[in-house]
Parts: structure tokens; C-alpha cells; sequence
């Protein structure tokens, strides 16, 4: 009884005696084996000691393997205290017999006692090593021994566990070993320089052979050499080193390692998609390459889940002269105009809608800063109604309502669909904002993109598939109307509405509901596309990462033929849900026939008429820029029927019968088209060009009647006077314009008639 006592109390304090040693050891960071949404090998990452260390749970190991190690190092583990006493009196007594030591009676438990803490040599070192064998059978379970120990075996190489060992040596996960590969692997640890197959591969062989012999495994030798074979150097090298996704899988690795988070079981990304992607756009760069085009990015966004399932950050990781290692889908560039539809639907928040005319005319904007853009193909088209002005990208409609929204708004809107960067630099934008002079990465693009077919939700990206039984990562923070998103998501569907600016347009069109929306910036470094279908968001960039500009062309169509073809095979596997675009609220949109001219709604004098969506509570006058009443003389279009109604011979007489604004009086008679100018109301005449504030250099170099201002207005009647200084220069002729010869100093424009006086101050230096 009191033997029996003494045990206990011996195990109790063997168990409650500190042992600091064991928590560290535990606590032990390991590397991961990383794969994707379909259980492909990724990447294995090393733990942060640089150790290749994997950890796997003892249940995933198949039983025969944890049986040829158990049988390799310690048969009676689970019924010995943490010292063998049989294995003690026979290695005693074999090395008495050879007259040294030729055996030695560690236990596993003894072993993973001498890894949490390395023995002093002799006797003295031996009998500590027993004593924390002892104390860890008092703290842990056989199997959380056996665990601990199979996690952590040195197998020489940095290599440490049956994990990183098997996939190192057999591009295995531990749960498909054999025994003859288990076998190969269980003689390592003894002496890892004579018994890797990798290096001695015969000695490995029969080293296993021997085990299996003295351990009764009935292993054949052919076995053992087939298994070997696949431990060679060059054997199995892109499984056994896997560098797939490589900035992805960095990304991940550097999410888990802030967080303190063990390695993942699963990413979302799909392997086959992603190398798909990769051979696109490396395909597209070998025909770019002379235009300074040597570099891409891609992402892929499932709109459903968040998952990311394609993440292409550069064309190759391995490229260091075109800077491959940099990720072009984090880095910031300037979009172009793919941040128009956002500011679009900004403006469908504030009031506008899509019948509304924006003017397509010269314009300066601002006074002390001011800013003129134009559109890329240098024209301008008049009236433009807010459907065909996104649809084809026009550039001073876009900023016009940026103009009308506020800079500073329209940068908090940005930054609540997740633009954090336009929030770090708000203060350098300007109406240049409305073009992209923002820099945002090509991830805050697709994201926010996304927005649309999700029908004003925003979207959290996700990188890691949620456990068996988790649940999905699925925001459901508005940050747009339906409506607003609804309505942004038809007009990038209207493929007739783009024609204006895009004319055919073949590779935005897709055999399934697509929306399509390509930047340039504007030194044209950098060609962007968005694409999206009602599942999936596409997003591509092109340049270089040492901010060149592309030569020759703008060729932002590249891109986009990338993001068409990756949502086509994204289709073509796992088609989108029909019903695109989201139908919106019932009873918040009706359909109208509006006069195609003034987007007001048509009348009998209105020969071009198109159907759109607008407001249901608005109430809308009939079209004032054409006479007569009703619809009766009418030619219904469909939405966005813009290529036919521009190509029609009636559209002259459309022009005839028209009675345009005053700001549209210029851009009539400068381009002969016909039709007149409605007369202002009464004060409302003004001067257009130049603005208040506007500075002009005057050239000694050049004669001086050779150099002149251009002075145009909006309201004044042909013959309306024009003064400089106080001085009388001229009349107004019947296009609203003036030339006014340019002389240094100040200068106080001003023009008068019946209808009005407008003046504004220049400087010339």
C-alpha cells in the first residue's frame, strides 16, 4: 500500500513540478501546406525559424505508417512508463557483450523528452533525460506524446515532421503514405546522411528492407526501389516544391502570420482558373511588349461569396528586371476612367437621372485652378443624354458632374465603397478626380465593381474557404441604392449606348449578361478593364511597374478581351443566375419614351425617341427643344438605340427642328449644324470662355496679331457689344463668339446687349 502511495505522489509531482521547457516546445511555430479551393497543392511555406514544419493531427496519419515508426523506434510505447526497463537490461547487455556501445533503449517519449530539451552528455544527462521522459507520461496522454514526437522528428535537411518529410521526399501529404514510403522514411532519423533515399538511395533501401525483416512488415525490396525513385532530386520536383499563385499565397501567409493564426487547410483559389489567367495574360504581353506593355495583373472575385478565385499579381515572380515580385494588384496606379460608373451613380443619388442631358462642349471649370479636359477623340458632341454619356466614357459630362456633386463628396463616396487609398490622398484630386487621377489599386477596382451586380451590397474579399460548417463572410453593408445600381449596371450592359464612343465594340460582347467598363491614365502608364457577369467580377491592369508610358495606342480593348475571355470559361463551368441585370424595386422605376435629343419625354415633333428607365415620382414636361404634342409621329427606339438614330438620314432634320439651349449655340454653328438657339432668360446670358481668374502668357516670339483670346458666351444675341478695358472691340456674330487679340496686363472682358451684361478678369502675362 505504501509503495503504491509513493507512486502517486511520485506522478503527482512529476506532473505539477514547472516545466517550462514543454510549453515553449508546444508552442513552437509551424509552417503550412497551403492549397486550393479544390484540395491542389499551392505552396508549403516553412515555419518562421526557417525549420521546414509542418503540423498534422495523429488521426490523419493512416494507422500502418504511425506502425512502422512505432515499430522503428519503440514497439512497446504504449506500455512502458516513458522507460523501457526491457530495453535498458538488453542494450546493456548487448553493448557488454561488443565492449561498447552498439545499442542505445530510448524510448519515443525519451526522444521527444531530448528534443524539448537537448541532454548533457554522460550518465548524469541520461538520468535527466529519463526523469522529463517521466514527466511528460505524468502530463500527457500516449497519443499526444506520439503526436508531439511523429510533428517534430529531425530528419536532417532542416526538415522536421512526418509532414514536411513526406511531401519533401515523396510529394505526399502524410495521410497518403504507404509502408514502404513510411518504411523509407522511419530509418531517416537514425543517420539522416547515410539513409535518405534523396541521397543514398540504395542504403535507404535496404536500411528499410532490414526493418521490415526484424519488424515482420512482409515489405518487398521492388517496392521499396519504386518508392525511392521518388525521393530522387529530380523527381516529382513541381509537387514537391510547389510555387503556384505566388503573390497570392504570399499575401495569405503574411494575413496568418500578423494574426498568429495555424497554417490554412484551403484558399479559395481555383488552380486551374488562375493558370488560365496567367497564360492569358502572358499571351496578350508577347504582342504588347514593342508599346512598352511588359507587365499585368489579374483578379478574380466570386460576387456571391467574396472568394477570390484568381490572383495574377505579375507576369512572372521571377522576372527581377520588370520588377515581377512587385503586386500589381495592391500597387496604386491611376484607373483612368474606370472610377466613372461610381461617380455616376453618385450623381443618380443626388438627383440626376437617366434621361438627363450633360453637355459635350468645350468647357473650363474651376476659376483660379481651372481645368479643361477633353474627350479622347478630341470631338465634341453637344447635348449627351447621362446614358450615353457613361456608356461611351465621355470625359467633360463626367466632369461636369463632378463639378455639380463636390470633389470632397465624391471622395467620401469613394472611400464607403472601400477606396482607403483616395482617403490617404484627398487633397491632390481636383475635378481631375472625374478622369482618375486618383491612384487606387486594381483590388479596390474590382471590389467596388462588384457593387453593381450585387445591387448596391458591398462585398469583403475573401482568401481562405470557411471551415466544414462555417459561416460565409457575406457583407450586407449598403453603400448603394438598388436603384443606383440597377440603373448603372443596364447602361454598362447597353451595348447601342456605347457606340458613341466605342462603335461596334465586338469584345465586350458575350453570349451572357456582361457589364464592361476599361481605363487609361492619363500619361497612358497604365491600361485597365473591368468586367463583370452576375456571379463573378474580372479585374485586369497592363503596363509596367516602372510607370513608362505605353506607346502608340492606349489599347485599353487588351484588357479587356482578358476579362471577356476569363468570364466566358468562369461561364461556361458555372453559369450565372438568370435575371441580369437585378430587376429593380417594384414601383421605384417606370419606362418612358424620351426624344433622343433632349431626353425629355417625346413629343409628335420628336423624330428620335428611345425608351429609358426614370424616376417613377418624377414628373417630366414634354420636350421643350421640339414643337407639337403627343407621340404620335414618333419612331420608337429601343434602350440606348444611339447607333441607329445617329446614322439616320432624319437625324439632320431632328437638328433642324431642334431648339438648343443658349451654351449650345457655339458648338452648332462652329460644327454647321443647323437648328437655333433658344433665347435666355432674361439676365441669364453670360460668358462661357474664358473664366474669371484665367491666366495666358502672351509670346514675344510670336507677331501679336497672331495671338489672341477666344471669348465665347451663351444667350447674347448676334450684335451683342464687346468691351476690353473699357474699350469697345466688337460685335458678336452669330455663333456667340469672339476673338479678342491678347495684350499683356489685365484685362476686364465684358459683353452687353438687350438680354443681359456678363463680364469677367483675365490676366495676361
Amino acid at each position: 500500500m505504501s509503495l503504491a502511495l509513493c507512486l502517486l505522489a511520485g506522478r503527482a509531482a512529476l506532473r505539477l513540478a514547472p516545466f517550462p521547457e514543454l510549453h515553449a516546445f508546444r508552442d513552437r511555430p509551424a509552417g503550412f501546406a497551403l492549397h486550393d479551393r479544390n484540395g491542389r497543392l499551392l505552396r508549403v511555406f516553412p515555419a518562421q525559424d526557417g525549420a521546414r514544419r509542418e503540423w498534422v493531427a495523429l488521426q490523419e496519419i493512416p494507422a500502418g505508417a504511425l506502425r512502422v515508426f512505432l515499430l522503428a523506434e519503440d514497439r512497446r510505447f504504449y506500455f512502458h512508463p516513458g522507460v523501457d526497463p526491457a530495453a535498458v537490461a538488453a542494450a546493456v547487455f548487448r553493448n557488454a557483450r561488443a565492449g561498447r556501445t552498439v545499442s542505445g533503449a530510448s524510448t519515443i517519449t525519451m526522444q521527444l523528452a531530448r528534443m524539448i530539451r537537448p541532454r548533457a552528455p554522460g550518465m548524469r544527462g541520461k538520468i535527466r533525460e529519463a526523469l522529463d521522459a517521466l514527466r511528460l507520461e505524468a502530463r500527457l496522454s500516449k497519443n499526444e506524446i506520439l503526436e508531439l514526437w511523429i510533428n517534430n522528428i529531425p530528419f536532417g535537411s532542416n526538415i522536421e515532421g512526418i509532414a514536411a518529410m513526406s511531401r519533401a521526399r515523396f510529394a505526399r501529404a502524410p495521410d497518403h503514405l504507404d509502408d514502404a514510403r513510411a518504411a523509407l522514411l522511419a530509418v531517416i532519423p537514425r543517420r539522416p546522411a547515410l539513409f535518405d533515399p534523396a541521397r543514398e538511395p540504395e542504403t535507404a533501401v535496404a536500411a528499410a528492407l532490414a526493418l521490415s525483416r526484424r519488424a515482420g512488415l512482409g515489405l518487398e525490396e521492388a517496392a521499396l526501389i519504386e518508392a525511392a525513385a521518388d525521393a530522387a532530386p529530380g523527381a516529382l520536383t513541381e509537387l514537391k516544391h510547389p510555387f503556384f499563385a505566388p503573390h497570392f499565397t504570399d499575401r495569405i501567409a503574411r494575413m496568418k502570420n500578423e494574426a498568429g493564426i495555424p497554417g490554412a487547410a484551403r484558399a479559395t483559389l481555383d488552380l486551374d482558373l488562375q493558370l488560365f489567367a496567367e497564360r492569358r495574360l502572358a499571351s496578350e504581353l508577347l504582342l504588347t511588349a514593342d508599346s512598352r506593355i511588359t507587365n499585368g495583373s489579374i483578379i478574380v472575385i466570386d460576387n456571391f461569396s467574396g472568394e477570390v478565385l484568381a490572383y495574377v499579381g505579375s507576369a512572372s515572380w521571377h522576372d527581377v528586371e520588370a520588377s515581377g515580385q512587385i503586386d500589381g494588384v495592391r500597387v496604386l496606379n491611376q484607373p483612368g476612367s474606370t472610377l466613372k460608373p461610381f461617380l455616376f451613380a453618385q450623381a443618380l443619388e443626388k438627383g440626376f437621372a437617366p434621361n438627363d442631358v450633360l453637355p459635350d462642349i468645350p468647357t473650363v471649370f474651376g476659376m483660379v485652378e481651372a481645368y479643361s479636359p477633353a474627350n479622347f477623340d478630341r470631338r465634341f458632341n453637344g447635348p449627351v443624354r447621362f446614358r450615353v454619356a457613361l456608356a461611351s466614357s465621355l470625359n467633360i459630362p463626367a466632369v461636369y458632374l463632378l463639378d455639380a456633386l463636390g470633389v470632397a463628396a465624391f471622395e467620401e463616396y469613394l472611400v464607403a465603397l472601400g477606396f482607403d487609398s483616395v482617403a490617404a490622398s484627398s487633397a491632390d484630386h481636383g475635378l481631375g478626380l472625374a478622369l482618375g487621377n486618383a491612384e487606387v489599386s486594381l483590388e479596390e477596382l474590382a471590389r467596388a465593381f462588384a457593387v453593381f451586380p450585387r445591387g448596391g451590397l458591398a462585398l469583403d474579399l475573401r482568401f481562405e474557404l470557411d471551415p466544414p460548417g462555417g459561416a460565409q463572410n457575406r457583407s450586407a453593408r449598403r453603400v448603394m441604392s438598388e436603384e443606383s445600381a440597377w440603373l448603372i449596371t443596364d447602361i454598362l450592359a447597353d451595348e447601342p449606348s456605347r457606340f458613341l464612343g466605342f462603335g461596334q465594340a465586338p469584345i465586350m460582347r458575350t453570349d451572357f449578361p456582361s457589364i464592361f467598363k476599361t481605363g487609361t491614365a492619363n500619361q497612358f502608364q497604365h491600361i485597365l478593364a473591368l468586367g463583370a457577369s452576375p456571379r463573378y467580377t474580372v479585374g485586369v491592369w497592363m503596363g509596367n511597374f516602372s510607370g513608362e508610358t505605353v506607346i502608340g495606342r492606349t489599347g485599353s480593348s487588351i484588357p479587356a478581351l482578358i476579362a471577356a475571355d476569363l468570364l466566358k470559361a468562369l461561364e461556361s463551368r458555372n453559369p450565372s443566375p438568370a435575371g441580369f441585370p437585378l430587376p429593380p424595386r417594384a414601383g421605384s422605376l417606370r419606362e418612358a419614351l424620351v426624344c433622343s435629343l433632349s431626353g425629355m419625354p417625346a413629343t409628335g415633333a420628336c423624330r428620335g425617341v428611345a425608351r429609358e428607365w426614370v424616376f417613377a415620382d418624377s414628373g417630366l414636361a414634354p420636350c421643350s427643344w421640339h414643337g407639337g404634342g403627343g407621340i404620335g409621329g414618333a419612331s420608337a427606339l429601343g434602350f440606348g438605340d444611339e447607333a441607329a438614330w445617329a446614322t439616320q438620314e432624319w437625324m439632320e432634320a431632328e437638328f433642324r427642328a431642334a431648339r438648343f439651349p443658349p451654351e449650345y449655340q457655339a458648338w452648332l454653328a462652329e460644327r454647321f449644324r443647323q437648328g437655333t438657339v433658344a433665347q435666355a432668360a432674361p439676365g441669364a446670358a453670360r460668358i462661357r470662355l474664358p473664366v474669371s481668374g484665367a491666366v495666358f502668357h502672351f509670346s514675344h516670339s510670336l507677331p501679336p496679331e497672331s495671338q489672341a483670346i477666344r471669348v465665347e458666351t451663351s444667350g447674347f444675341s448676334p450684335g451683342a457689344r464687346v468691351f476690353s478695358n473699357g474699350a469697345f472691340q466688337g460685335l458678336l456674330g452669330g455663333s456667340g463668339v469672339f476673338v479678342l487679340p491678347l495684350r499683356p496686363g489685365a484685362q476686364l472682358i465684358v459683353v452687353e446687349d438687350e438680354n443681359g451684361r456678363d463680364s469677367v478678369e483675365i490676366m495676361v502675362y
